[in-house]
């Protein structure tokens, strides 16, 4: 279970900066189609060994919507954002969405959320603030890490709205859905993904096709297997390590280096997702 952890959050911060290296030569949706593509394929292969069944009519609707919201644009979002905002701070923002999918359950389905939750939530948004500034040039709108912030409150719509499919479907087979679903959509950019694909020199390439095999479908096999073998609470709570995995990660590998006032939002913003999940609800 430790070991499934560890290779699932190390994949998952390895993917800020193996991103930011592929967009040297990919521009976002070329880059987001391929690597949809390449966790389609691994996926669907490992949908196929569980014995994966076609979905029930009446949720086609919602698969073809969280599919695209929370793969498609979510993707899409993060990538353009990598492209001015570094791989650590980036990471820091992708830990908010544990704070925008309590504000969403809040209203959707009328969870309970304390006084501490809701000072938890402006504490991290304080954070984001203060990543958004550090990533700046001065006192202005970086729209870069207003990008990943969007993609966070996407992936958090995913994440609660498939709330009720999962009383239906495995984990698994839901996420494969909605991969499937999300990469559907994108296909009108195929022919610009083929265009950039010949012009790409191979590692960026090979950067693309890793972000899908491995961040997208062996971390998501991996994670499945953790959670299946011990408490939520205790799994998760790993997440906190995935900013220091990948501001590492892009310092050894892209010579990244944070600024200082974004290391401290980062860590304003994930005491606040801490404070959240601990004693918020």
């Amino acid at each position: 279970m430790v070991l499934a952890t560890a290779v699932t959050i190390v994949l998952w911060a390895s993917s800020f900066p193996a991103t930011r290296y592929a967009l040297a030569s990919y521009s976002p949706l070329a880059l987001v189609l391929l690597r949809l593509c390449s966790g389609s394929a691994v996926l669907a292969v490992c949908s196929l060994a569980a014995g994966i069944r076609l979905p029930a009519r009446r949720d086609l609707p919602a698969l073809l919507v969280f599919g695209f919201v929370g793969i498609g644009l979510a993707s899409a979002a993060l990538t353009t954002g990598l492209r001015d905002v570094s791989a650590g701070a980036g990471s820091f923002l992708v830990g908010t969405i544990p704070v925008f999918s309590a504000l969403l359950a809040r209203f959707w389905f009328k969870e309970r959320l304390s006084w501490l939750g809701w000072a938890a939530i402006a504490t991290s948004m304080a954070g984001v603030t203060l990543i958004a500034l550090g990533e700046s040039s001065g006192f202005r709108i970086n729209w870069g890490a207003a990008w990943i912030v969007a993609s966070a409150l996407c992936q958090s719509i995913y994440y609660v709205g498939q709330k009720p499919l999962l009383r239906r479907y495995s984990a698994l087979h839901l996420t494969a859905y909605a991969l499937f679903a999300g990469t559907f959509l994108l296909l009108p950019f195929l022919g610009r993904l083929a265009t950039e694909f010949r012009a790409a020199p191979w590692r960026a390439t090979a950067a693309g096709i890793y972000l899908g095999t491995f961040p997208v479908a062996v971390a998501f096999v991996t994670w499945s297997y953790a959670l299946s073998r011990a408490k939520v609470g205790h799994v998760t709570s790993a997440m906190y390590a995935m900013p220091a995995i990948a501001l590492t990660i892009a310092y050894f590998w892209l010579g990244e280096v944070p600024h200082p006032l974004s290391i401290v939002g980062g860590g304003i913003a994930l005491a606040g997702v801490a404070t959240l999940a601990i004693w918020g609800r």
